[in-house]
């Protein structure tokens, strides 16, 4: 049964991520900002770093599918985004496993590098055209401070379960 938490967890944020999000947030007219969640993608770097590259790179894959088939009209830009994040940003070492400081890092390097190639895409195609400057302040900043928010939120009921979902598999093994 503990298998299916991980799975659970990353579908639920995909869901608050892309609906029961755009809900919550209060809209000002008088400033100009976008909170964009990027959840799964700090999902993605808390499966690399410890379940190791194949695992992360087999939920980027999927759940970027998943995102890309409800959300998008453009199949494929949030399929190679999640896929390569979960495989780029996975460091499955024992010193990188324990470091808070390192974790966080990873997962606000990973946002930002998914913010701009989403954004650097939809400019190359003409789905955009926000003025980089204006993503930057307008977008990305506050985009990055939401994550980083909910990475430091979560970190610990995460590593957590991610602890017990581990030691339950291996139980499963002998």
């Amino acid at each position: 049964m503990s298998r299916f938490y991980i799975p659970t967890l990353v579908f639920s944020l995909l869901v608050i991520e892309g609906t029961i999000f755009q809900l919550v947030t209060l809209s000002n007219n008088e400033i100009d900002v976008t909170l964009v969640p990027r959840f799964v993608v700090v999902m993605m770097v808390f499966i690399g770093i410890h379940f190791g590259r194949f695992s992360s790179l087999v939920y980027g894959l999927a759940f970027g599918l998943m995102y890309d088939i409800v959300y998008t009209q453009l199949l494929g830009v949030y399929l190679f985004g999640f896929g390569f994040i979960g495989y780029a940003f996975a460091y499955t070492y024992k010193q990188i496993q324990d470091s808070l400081l390192f974790h966080l890092i990873l997962m606000l390097a990973a946002v930002a590098f998914f913010e701009y190639y989403q954004f650097g895409l939809y400019k190359l195609i003409g789905i955009t055209s926000l003025p980089a400057n204006a993503f930057f302040y307008e977008r990305f900043l506050p985009g990055l401070v939401l994550n980083f928010a909910f990475a430091v939120i979560i970190y610990y009921p995460v590593k957590k379960l991610i602890s017990h979902v581990s030691s339950q598999a291996s139980l499963r093994e002998r």
